[in-house]
């Protein structure tokens, strides 16, 4: 059986299993850069030596990039073995490259307020509010409707999120939480909530919901991050600026962090923040005294 027919049966399968968003990455990695390679193959002379020729001929992109290329073709080869057109799997012979989590980059308490002060379009100003003040995903946020805002007990019910392929639920069932409308927040959610009777909080001039963020980053974050002079970094960089704050300040234990986040579990919470500030010795106390 050719690796072709597995590969469009697996997904065939993953139309009834993933979000659009998802599936759309899964096609594009099965037709641009697995199925080139492997489709005229017969599935059961895939050997661990094709499968490492393919890995290291691969040299646009990283470790990470090549793992996921490894998990879906992992998920072809599976198919075939259920189907026990395959007597094993290859790829369980094929180590994955390392991978290592970049560093972050949050910003500091200065560059957030000057992002803040200039941030004058009215849709964009409290986009960035809500980023910073909540470390929400940008989905999340363009996805947010007044009947999601409670005034009265000051939360945030993030049930949902936008993308170009339409609206979903957020990525995980973790996601789906409350947070709470801190002070600095209020008076952006309450001009925001007053702004135009769209049951959407954010709108287009043509008084739809965003599909996505993008003309925010290119129209006024990508300017503003010129014109103030700050290194550029993802608007997503929103998200790890809260984080690291709240738990640098002693604000939230990280078990509360990844519930506030919508993290499944603390491991990223954990992985990344936890580990960035033990790694930061800007404000160590050098004058201490370790023996007495």
């Amino acid at each position: 059986m050719l690796f072709s027919y597995y590969s469009s049966l697996y997904l065939d399968f993953k139309k009834h299993e993933l979000k659009n968003s998802t599936l759309d990455k899964y096609t594009n990695i099965v037709k641009s850069r697995i199925n080139p390679f492997f489709q005229d193959k017969d599935i059961a002379d895939i050997k661990p030596s094709d499968i490492k020729i393919w890995l290291y001929s691969i040299e646009d992109v990283g470790a990470k990039s090549k793992r996921h290329y490894m998990g879906v073709l992992n998920g072809i080869l599976q198919e075939a073995l259920y189907d026990e057109a395959i007597t094993k799997n290859p790829l369980k012979h094929v180590k994955l490259p390392k991978y290592y989590r970049p560093i972050i980059k949050p910003f500091n308490s200065d560059e957030v307020q000057q992002i803040m002060n200039h941030s004058y379009d009215n849709n964009f100003k409290f986009y960035i509010a809500i980023a910073f003040y909540t470390g929400m995903r940008s989905g999340e946020i363009i996805a947010l409707k007044k009947e999601d805002i409670d005034l009265k007990n000051k939360i945030i019910h993030v049930k949902r999120t936008r993308s170009k392929f339409g609206e979903s639920t957020p990525k995980t069932h973790g996601s789906i939480r409350e947070i709470p409308i801190i002070e600095l927040l209020e008076p952006f959610i309450h001009e925001l909530y007053n702004l135009h009777d769209n049951e959407y909080l954010f709108i287009t001039q043509y008084k739809e919901p965003y599909r996505d963020t993008h003309s925010f980053v290119t129209n006024h974050w990508l300017p503003l991050l010129e014109l103030l002079k700050l290194e550029y970094r993802r608007p997503y960089n929103t998200r790890h600026t809260y984080a690291t704050n709240m738990l640098y300040n002693n604000l939230v234990t990280p078990v509360q962090l990844s519930q506030l986040l919508g993290h499944a579990n603390t491991q990223m919470v954990y992985d990344v923040y936890v580990r960035y500030i033990e790694s930061n010795y800007q404000d160590f106390d050098r004058s201490i005294s370790i023996y007495k």
